[in-house]
């Protein structure tokens, strides 16, 4: 009988264990979760006598404009929800769902919305493969197909900051953070929940961690969760912050502040100790200005203290520290090896420290070139170094360019010398708002007044008021064709005049209009005539006449006969208003 019942008990166990093993598995596999990419936009909205509807991106009405709201949660699909008739009492909204042949969806649901993002980037306003739904006064998920992911169990569903795909929950008063799959990822038990911000361009802000906070008789108490969903600060600090400019995938870095005193950890350790006013860090040199009894000093991450804590203000150049103490500046390296050049009040290093720029009691900055031994000097009042070997300086107000032996590359007569950002390319202007464009050589390839530069990824366009031409990185010109590969025709400028050819050159549209714009992914370009706008297609067929006065942008996009409204906030749409 006990043999029986011990088999018939290890029988139950092993069941049980399976179970379980199952279980965790299908919990594992919603652990992990696929973010949905918009790939081609085939929907938009649409705007006309301030109501929203929808067109597709050949133009068509999909959805009348006659709502107050409407959200599209990923513009490759058509799934529509349309919001009218707002009551000020429930503060809700009437909702309806529609697709693309303005059938009504998911009418089983009493209230469907779209997701907001919290400052995402670059992947579209809204959560694009679930919605939030409300039953009972609660919140719950459902994918895009009416299935249910969640049931409604929450007080609210938000979009979290930064992180696409995670959710931030409250239920019964608490936050938690749930996943696009509904697994739990942190539980409802905290009063706040933040990102800490970390991220790289490889892991984007999949590495970052989240600062918890619960609510104490002395006020938030602040601690740390890393992205593994493991607390590693317990919630006793008045502050954290993560030190986000220090790039560590696998080790998380904080400054946390317990009872109004700073200090640092790594991980759970805590290696810089809580008695500082105040903790900064650059990423430079991997250094940390450490702040006590108002006084600045300079510390490794080990606590090694490099700069002593007796100065007013403490200023990183390159791989210089200006420590400064009333008007007295002290100069160290980042070993904390002090300068004994009295006359330098800064110093700051280029180039693997070829160059470094100085500037001295008297407002003076000089170059001190360290390859050849030579020290650049003729008064300029400020120096900064562009590339190469190649500075711009000023001098009597007014800027110009030299080398790294003094010579006068560019004459002093510009307002404002300034490297376009990523570009081998300097940007040059003079008091009357012309523009000069130099490339990687210093040879002026554009010169134009009242210049826009648009920064693609593998080209520059630089528009001014009657022209637009296009640069590679390097500042060379590149001609539209190897640009928009996929159009049919191509702007062309003729005796000021413009007008479109096709791949061999041949004129299709006569340049004949003030203004045009290149084709855009829907096959729709712009054409400027008597100051006013209008569209064509890439069969050269006139879509609208130019009468539109559109004054928000120098170049607008257009689809079939509208044109996009972006105020800067809110909804980017499309009127023929």
């Amino acid at each position: 009988m006990k043999k029986k019942i011990f088999i018939c008990l290890s029988i139950i166990i092993f069941i049980i264990g399976i179970i379980s093993i199952i279980k965790y598995n299908k919990y594992k596999e919603k652990l992990n979760y696929t973010l949905e990419q918009v790939g081609e936009e085939n929907y938009f909205l649409l705007m006309q006598n301030n109501k929203y509807g929808v067109i597709s991106k050949n133009g068509d009405i999909i959805i009348d404009p006659i709502y107050d709201v409407i959200e599209v949660p990923n513009p490759s699909k058509p799934i529509f929800i349309c919001k009218s008739n707002y009551n000020t009492e429930t503060k809700e909204y009437n909702i309806q769902v529609f697709d693309e042949s303005k059938n009504q969806i998911l009418y089983q649901y009493y209230i469907v919305e779209a997701i907001k993002l919290n400052n995402v980037e670059d992947n579209g306003n809204y959560e694009k493969s679930v919605l939030k739904y409300k039953s009972e006064n609660k919140y719950g998920l459902i994918d895009f197909n009416g299935n249910k992911i969640t049931e409604a169990i929450y007080d609210s569903i938000e979009g979290f900051e930064y992180k696409e795909g995670l959710l931030l929950v409250k239920r019964k008063g608490k936050f938690g953070i749930i996943n696009i799959n509904g697994v739990s990822i942190i539980k409802e038990k905290y009063d706040e929940i933040l990102c800490d911000g970390y991220y790289t361009k490889d892991s984007r802000y999949n590495k970052s961690g989240y600062i918890v906070g619960t609510k104490s008789d002395n006020g938030m108490r602040y601690g740390y969760i890393n992205y593994n969903r493991k607390q590693i600060l317990k919630n006793e600090f008045n502050e954290i912050y993560r030190i986000t400019d220090k790039i560590d995938d696998d080790n998380v870095y904080l400054v946390a502040f317990k009872d109004g005193k700073a200090g640092v950890y790594e991980n759970k350790k805590n290696i810089i100790k809580n008695e500082y006013e105040d903790i900064l860090y650059n990423s430079t040199n991997d250094l940390l200005t450490l702040q006590k009894s108002s006084k600045q000093g300079v510390s490794k991450f080990d606590g090694t203290t490099i700069v002593p804590i007796e100065y007013d203000n403490i200023f990183f150049a390159g791989n210089y520290i200006n420590a400064q103490k009333s008007s007295d500046v002290d100069i160290y390296d980042t070993n904390g090896v002090k300068e004994e050049n009295s006359e330098y009040i800064s110093k700051q290093s280029f180039n693997d420290n070829k160059y470094e720029i100085v500037s001295t009691s008297k407002d003076e900055y000089k170059i001190e070139n360290n390859e050849k031994g030579l020290v650049i000097s003729n008064g300029y009042t400020y120096i900064q170094y562009l590339f190469d070997n190649y500075f711009c300086s000023t001098k009597d107000n007014k800027s110009g360019i030299i080398d790294d032996e003094g010579n006068v590359i560019c004459d002093f007569k510009y307002n404002v010398i300034q490297m376009v950002d990523g570009y081998n390319i300097i940007q040059l202007l003079d008091d009357n708002n012309n523009t000069e464009i130099l490339n990687s050589k210093l040879d002026s390839v554009i010169k134009a007044k009242s210049v826009n530069i648009y920064m693609n990824d593998n080209y520059l366009k630089i528009q001014s008021e009657n022209d637009i031409q296009y640069l590679d990185r390097n500042g060379n010109k590149i001609e539209n064709t190897s640009i928009f590969t996929n159009s049919k025709l191509f702007a062309f400028k003729e005796k000021s005049k413009w007008g479109f050819k096709d791949k061999e050159g041949n004129t299709i549209v006569a340049p004949k209009y003030e203004m045009v714009t290149e084709f855009n992914n829907y096959g729709f370009a712009g054409i400027k005539s008597n100051g006013k706008w209008g569209v064509i297609n890439q069969d050269g067929t006139i879509v609208k006449e130019p009468t539109y006065e559109i004054n928000q942008v120098m170049e607008p996009s257009f689809i079939k006969e509208y044109y996009k409204v972006d105020l800067g906030y809110g909804e980017p749409y499309y009127t023929n208003e």
